[in-house]
């Protein structure tokens, strides 16, 4: 049976259609399985970072509680018991009879108003 030119031509046409009919339904399903990979990698991305900052918010909670017991003030008496000093040199001196800031005789005091200690 011989094809007419217009038989040919219509044939033509309805598988071109129908090429890129399959075309493009196939790339609607590519695009949306891409679609669908995208959403759920956002839904685990989303739950992953909530529980990071769930995580780091109790880590800061935790360390910002301070105990009570712990607090301590410095107490004057320890301070000055703790903190003696003594030069390096002081080995090397005789061991000393008096202590000259306490045993210092006393000078008299002038009567004068321009003062001075009496010599």
């Amino acid at each position: 049976m011989p094809m007419s030119d217009e038989t040919l031509r219509e044939q033509v046409s309805r598988a071109w259609q129908r090429a890129a009919d399959e075309d493009h339904s196939s790339f609607d399903i590519v695009w949306q399985a891409a679609q669908e990979r995208h959403t759920a990698s956002r839904r685990r991305y989303l739950r992953f970072a909530s529980v990071a900052a769930v995580v780091a918010a109790i880590v800061v909670g935790l360390n910002l509680q301070v105990p009570e017991e712990e607090v301590s003030y410095i107490e004057i008496a320890e301070l000055l018991d703790s903190t003696y000093w003594s030069a390096p040199s002081d080995v090397l001196l005789p061991d000393r009879e008096f202590d000259i800031y306490q045993d210092m005789p006393v000078l008299f005091e002038s009567t004068e108003p321009a003062g001075g200690a009496l010599l």
